[in-house]
């Protein structure tokens, strides 16, 4: 199943970045993870999880740096 598949159209998601081993966690929107995966696909030089049971926790979470340069086309 692809990420698209189960992605909300809006709100915030937990999203895990592994970058080299390390990870960073962040919140962002929907469609800012959207955009992300899209890009990832054309070259995979990290990894990235959506953590999907801590929609809850992701208030607590920081935003996902440079978040609104993912929000446009």
């Amino acid at each position: 199943m692809s990420a698209e598949g189960w992605l909300p159209p809006e709100g915030d998601l937990h999203l895990r970045i592994w970058v080299s081993g390390v990870v960073f966690d962040y919140a962002a929107a929907a469609a800012a993870v959207r955009n992300l995966i899209h890009d990832w696909r054309r070259k995979h030089w990290y990894t990235i999880e959506l953590i999907r049971e801590s929609i809850e926790d992701c208030q607590l979470l920081p935003r996902l740096p440079c978040e609104r340069l993912f929000l446009g086309p």
